[in-house]
């Protein structure tokens, strides 16, 4: 037996529906790629507040990555079963395929800035300029003809780009936009700090190979840096010094782990954490030295304002005391970034702490925050 809605009611109910979906706007599916696994992640946007919607973190078997069909089904797969809204994504390429640099120009008023940041990238670079896309963000806009401006390019070969967006294509995915990595940063920071906060802060993301250190003031960026310096390396040193596999070293330092087992040194116990990162201290005051420039560029930029904290993010990020280890060097408080600090969730939803999803977290904001 059934029952009939009253005529009036059945008529009210398709524009309630209507209404209530209006009122939330779904964001585009943040989506990052590495060697053996890839992160999702959705926002959803009410009114003003902003609430995480769906975060998924999928480990391929081997060869998966390697198939393109095995990895097509394995994000159609995620994209259902984490009730994933749309197919709409924002995405950025393997930091190996991206160069990004900070470059300085002379702004004239009878050229356009796009002419002259190509100039200047054609002058850094030994290939056919043709063979790249170019996209840039500038750091210092507001100066008048003859000065300086300072911009941040990031610049991939153009084969590259098609093929990673036709692999997405493939996967039943539209791409929104390709970001890089240093852009979502900045996005989740002031996100997560509000739009009107005024503090300088940095963040260091230190990945596979490559380390982005960047400055915010306020909601503005004014320095990007990446080195050539990452969990690789420190890795190998490891391996090298202490003669063990590279699963040995990672398994060692790996946040996840326990942090109270030590090993005897004579008759003194020294934490496990603490060994290895004495092993690893040469390697990091070089990344210390660069952090220390960073530090007197922000200040000469902001009239004497210094850095309030350093943040740190990605794969290195995710190792045990990193924060501890590394505030022990320099002046400025450090800490690990967590990228769904500050969001609400559904409790259906397995909320990672893991720094590692930093950058997709940031992609995700793309459209429901201020900035960019």
């Amino acid at each position: 037996m059934t029952m009939a809605l009253p005529p009036k009611l059945a008529e009210r109910i398709p524009a309630i529906i209507g209404k209530k979906q209006a009122a939330v706007q779904y964001g585009p599916i943040g989506i990052e790629f590495d060697g053996a696994s890839m992160r999702l992640v959705q926002f959803k946007k009410t009114g003003e507040r902003v609430e995480l919607s769906a975060s998924a973190h999928v480990l391929f078997a081997e060869g998966v990555r390697e198939s393109a069909k095995k990895t097509r089904a394995a994000i159609r797969k995620a994209l259902r079963s984490h009730r994933f809204v749309g197919r709409e994504v924002v995405s950025c390429m393997q930091p190996t395929d991206v160069r990004i640099m900070m470059i300085s120009y002379l702004h004239q008023k009878d050229k356009r800035d796009e002419e002259l940041i190509v100039q200047r990238v054609a002058e850094r670079v030994e290939d056919d300029i043709n063979n790249y896309v170019i996209d840039f963000q500038m750091v210092r806009p507001q100066v008048k003809d003859g000065q300086e401006r300072s911009v941040l390019v990031a610049l991939a070969r153009r084969d590259k780009v098609l093929d990673y967006l036709e692999q997405l294509r493939k996967a039943g995915l539209r791409v929104r936009v390709l970001e890089i990595e240093p852009t979502a940063i900045r996005r989740l920071v002031v996100a997560q700090h509000g739009n009107n906060h005024q503090a300088n802060l940095m963040t260091v993301s230190m990945g596979y190979t490559k380390t982005y250190i960047t400055v915010l003031s306020g909601r503005r960026l004014i320095y990007e840096r990446d080195l050539g310096f990452g969990e690789q390396q420190l890795i190998e040193s490891l391996c090298k010094e202490l003669d063990l596999d590279e699963h040995e070293a990672r398994t060692m330092l790996v946040r996840e782990e326990s942090a109270t087992e030590d090993i005897s040194r004579e008759d003194q116990n020294i934490s496990m954490t603490d060994a290895l990162y004495g092993v690893l201290k040469p390697l990091f005051m070089e990344l210390v030295e660069d952090i220390n420039r960073a530090l007197v560029y922000a200040a000469s930029e902001t009239r004497g304002k210094p850095v309030e904290h350093i943040y740190l993010t990605n794969v290195v990020a995710s190792w045990r005391g990193i924060e501890h280890f590394i505030d022990s060097l320099i002046e400025v408080p450090v800490s690990v970034l967590v990228p769904f600090e500050g969001f609400v969730h559904s409790d259906a939803i397995t909320v990672e702490s893991d720094p590692r999803g930093a950058v997709v977290t940031g992609m995700a904001l793309q459209g429901l925050t201020e900035a960019g």
